[in-house]
């Protein structure tokens, strides 16, 4: 498949769940950007985490980071025209990278169970979050 169709197919996609999606959808396409950037963050940061512990989730991981990868693409124009600064987008993404491998951290070495647990819910939320834009 061309990169242009994907990235077309994207947008119509995401015309369709504009339509069709709970009001949570973001509506301009500066919000669609910084959602797509901040999920395409959380996902690459859980991508990589999952690879390093031998998770064969990872592969489904990274296939949802790509899709983020790829409406992030396709919504950056409109995004620009907005008056999105070029550098922003890459700032979103890393926060959403920044935020889960906080999580993960707290996760995986936290002496208290009760933290750990917390955050392990709350990378679950997030992730959630990310998945329901696309489903």
């Amino acid at each position: 498949m061309t990169r242009v169709f994907r990235i077309s197919l994207c947008g119509a996609a995401v015309s369709v769940l504009m339509a069709a999606s709970a009001p949570p959808f973001p509506v301009s396409a500066h919000a669609r950007a910084e959602v797509f950037a901040t999920c395409a963050g959380r996902l690459a940061a859980l991508a990589t985490n999952q690879a390093s512990l031998g998770n064969p989730d990872h592969e489904r991981t990274s296939q949802a980071r790509d899709l983020f990868d790829i409406m992030l693409e396709a919504t950056i124009p409109a995004a620009l025209d907005d008056g999105v600064p070029d550098n922003v987008p890459g700032l979103w993404r890393s926060a959403g990278w920044a935020e889960i491998a906080s999580l993960l951290n707290d996760m995986h070495y936290s002496l208290d169970n009760g933290r750990s647990n917390r955050a392990k819910t709350a990378i679950e939320a997030r992730i959630t979050d990310c998945e329901r834009l696309v489903l």
